[in-house]
């Protein structure tokens, strides 16, 4: 038994493709939990009634945006109640892409007996490979330093926005990293697909920090985890594909034209 946990905001065709992606390459026993983050545009309530009838799906509407951890800690939450030997924590806009996935997530555990599992992500925005996402967690200055740059982008919010929609450089002809092709053991591994092991399901009632609401928390994760001793396994075997950003884009877009009218007032 394997359950998937999907986190929706107002993209709707991403999330159903997703569904698709993991109907299509996964034929074992499943459940999929979709938990829609409040979506102002009224897509939630679209998924609802689009799987009404299907029993592999729940459907998850929250009364408010809780945010990429608490959002994702209800579906897994939910996640649980199956009894699953894995829950899978991934973005609606990844793709399953081979129909080996639980052969090769058997594969893993049997041989690294891992707790938390990373595949290859390839990001179609920039084409690169996403994983592993860093090799060391950051220091305290590092975070620091991070930490200023959110506070300043954070005042700056409304010039971020006109160059987010109007200044964006072309990154896809850029390859930013190669994938890596040997499986590394330790490393961050990127927060847009995560399969939590049998191992780790047993121990969390939660997969994420609960405090946050958007950025770092791969890195809590990988933090907490270390300090648990938890084996972090990057598995090249598993390939997904990542169409990132198609939510916050609509956010962006959707604010910016509510500016617009708000200026014009």
């Amino acid at each position: 038994m394997i359950a998937f946990v999907i986190l929706h905001y107002q993209a709707l065709e991403e999330t159903v493709n997703c569904v698709n992606s993991i109907r299509k390459n996964v034929h074992d026993e499943k459940k999929i939990i979709i938990v829609d983050n409040n979506s102002p545009n009224g897509t939630g309530k679209k998924i609802k009634a689009i799987y009404r009838e299907a029993n592999d799906i729940f459907v998850v509407l929250n009364e408010n945006n809780s945010g990429f951890a608490k959002g994702n800690n209800i579906g897994y939450e939910k996640a649980k109640e199956y009894s699953p030997d894995y829950i899978v924590v991934l973005n609606s806009d990844t793709l399953l892409t081979k129909d080996d996935f639980i052969e090769q997530l058997n594969k893993a555990f049997e041989k690294y007996n891992y707790d938390v599992l990373g595949p290859d992500i390839f990001s179609t925005k920039t084409n690169s490979h996403q994983n592993p996402q860093r090799n060391e967690n950051y220091t305290l200055d590092e975070l620091n330093r991070e930490k200023r740059k959110l506070v300043v982008k954070n005042n700056l919010k409304f010039l971020l926005k006109i160059k987010y929609l109007f200044f964006k450089e072309s990154l896809n002809e850029k390859c930013v990293k190669e994938p890596e092709i040997n499986v590394q053991i330790g490393k961050v591994l990127h927060g847009a697909f995560y399969v939590f092991s049998k191992k780790f399901i047993e121990k969390h009632n939660e997969c994420f920090y609960n405090e946050t609401f958007l950025y770092y928390e791969s890195y809590i994760l990988h933090y907490l985890g270390q300090r648990e001793g938890m084996v972090f396994l990057y598995y090249p075997e598993i390939k997904i594909l990542h169409h990132e950003d198609v939510s916050t884009d609509m956010t962006y877009k959707t604010q910016f034209r509510k500016l617009l009218n708000d200026l014009t007032i």
